[in-house]
């Protein structure tokens, strides 16, 4: 008898288990780019996943965006960023914030 309950446990966990053979649409799929390297894509699927990105050429490659998603545990993910001369600089709720310095900053530094 338990080994019965046990066999159906599995089939009905497997049965449950989200299957990595079904294809995902993509509900949206627009790119473009001029002769300026300047860009834009915008994608988005049926498992809602989101990503939109616009770039160009100044003085080094300047993009900027924001991609979005449900995390595994069903929590909202939406991240927007800027990345150039400063580097990649992402913003979203779901990102650590890192502790105060326990000193003040007294040195300035010019670039």
């Amino acid at each position: 008898m338990n080994f019965s309950l046990l066999i159906l446990s599995v089939v009905v966990a497997a049965a449950a288990a989200p299957s990595y053979n079904t294809p995902i649409p993509i509900l949206k799929d627009d790119r473009s780019q001029n002769a300026a390297g300047e860009y834009t894509f915008d994608f988005e699927t049926g498992n809602g996943i989101v990503r939109s990105e616009a770039g160009r050429q100044a003085d080094g490659q300047e993009s900027s965006g924001a991609f979005s998603y449900k995390s595994p545990d069903g929590t909202p993910v939406a991240i927007s960023f800027t990345a150039g001369a400063g580097g990649y600089q992402p913003e979203g709720a779901v990102l650590p914030v890192a502790p105060p310095l326990p000193y003040e900053r007294s040195d300035t530094f010019v670039h």
